[in-house]
């Protein structure tokens, strides 16, 4: 079905890293997640009213809650797929991430709002209503949510969507709510008990941590995620299998939204080579980048001497003595001076933020790491934590 849907109203439906692709997605799953919930809601009200339903009523409204967040949904996506300009020159990815998070506090907000009728029916017990038609209503909405789930969710996988996954995620949580009220109705029609206001708070409970959950992953994009590793190594296997390339550090991926990637890595190729060369190499490999993977990459040369120099057994030494604080650690942009005033060395050095020594001490047993070879040496280290990827 989702194929089927995919391949009739999507254009170029396979090709889900052009915006445009991106953008029908996301209206195709928003308008008819809208059309779905406007639906189920005039049916759940016009049975709840006539049923005397409270609680049919109140799941109707949440499916209208969801129609309003289906409508952010689609703003999110049309405004991500606005270009760039002036004041945005890295586009307007980020709303998408933006809709995403309205989503997720919504799905707080209908947490506590069934958390608040569940703990009033528990104080005040009323006998809930119970009628065939009601119960077949509220198991083809059942039925329509579950379809909408799996549809949002295959969606949000194709084109990697925080917005769609929340979706999905609150069609399940619907599905859930609705199976609380069907089984709350059938519990009171068998038993005569009233069990409705204890499922509600349980079902509010599961809401509210699935809005926690998808509050803390639609924010980390905006603040700054550290990419996956995976797709770092992938970037860094990529580099390294350049011809010429001896190593990489100080990799840097910015997110500005779906599809709107940019990267900065310092690459170390040999000094004896006309850095001409070079030049021409790394730039024909940021167009590979950009035309295969669509990520937009900058490069810095870095000269590194084959030869057995006094910098590179530095370099060497500091390596396996940093290695005894975190085997990742690692050493580059050494310069070494000898001079009439003494001893200058410089480099930087990547240590992992997992790493929880404070600051100065690792510039200490780094100086010290330096002195032992040359004693009274001036030091000027700068620290890489967290923000970068590991050199190679």
């Amino acid at each position: 079905m989702f194929q089927r849907l995919a391949a009739k109203y999507i254009k170029d439906y396979d090709r889900t890293e052009l915006s445009r692709v991106r953008l029908a997605y996301g209206r195709l799953a928003s308008v008819i997640a809208i059309g779905a919930n406007g639906l189920l809601f005039l049916m759940k009200l016009l049975v709840g009213l006539t049923a005397g339903s409270v609680a049919v009523v109140a799941d109707g409204v949440n499916n209208l809650s969801d129609a309003a967040s289906n409508v952010v949904s689609l703003l999110g996506f049309r405004l991500a797929a606005r270009p760039a300009d002036a004041e945005h020159p890295y586009g307007h990815g980020r709303y998408e991430y933006l809709a995403g998070l309205t989503v997720a506090v919504l799905i707080l907000a209908a947490g506590v709002e069934l958390a608040r009728s569940g703990v009033l029916r528990v104080l005040h017990p009323e006998k809930p209503a119970f009628s065939w038609l009601m119960a077949a209503v509220l198991a083809g909405s059942m039925a329509v949510k579950l379809w909408m789930m799996a549809f949002q969710r295959e969606a949000g996988r194709r084109i990697g969507s925080g917005t769609l996954t929340a979706t999905a995620a609150d069609s399940r949580n619907d599905v859930i709510a609705t199976a609380v009220v069907l089984l709350g109705m059938a519990a009171g029609r068998l038993t005569g008990l009233d069990l409705d206001g204890w499922l509600g708070i349980g079902v509010a409970a599961f809401v509210l941590y699935s809005g926690y959950t998808l509050v803390r992953d639609t924010l980390d994009p905006l603040l700054g995620k550290m990419p996956e590793p995976e797709e770092i190594e992938a970037i860094r296997r990529r580099i390294m299998a350049c011809p010429g390339v001896i190593g990489t550090h100080d990799l840097m991926l910015h997110d500005y939204g779906p599809g709107r990637r940019f990267a900065s890595a310092h690459v170390e190729m040999a000094a004896e080579v006309d850095p001409a060369v070079w030049h021409q190499t790394l730039d024909a490999l940021a167009r590979q980048f950009l035309q295969e993977e669509g990520l937009h990459i900058l490069f810095q040369y870095d000269p590194i001497s084959q030869a057995d120099t006094a910098e590179n057994r530095l370099r060497d030494h500091l390596t396996q003595r940093l290695g005894g604080i975190d085997r990742r650690a690692a050493v580059h942009d050494l310069r070494l001076e000898k001079g009439e005033a003494g001893t200058r060395v410089e480099f930087d050095c990547y240590i992992p933020a997992e790493v929880a020594l404070p600051e100065e001490q690792l510039r200490r047993q780094a100086e010290e790491a330096v002195r032992e070879l040359y004693p009274g040496a001036a030091c000027q280290i700068t620290l890489d934590r967290g923000y970068m990827a590991p050199p190679q």
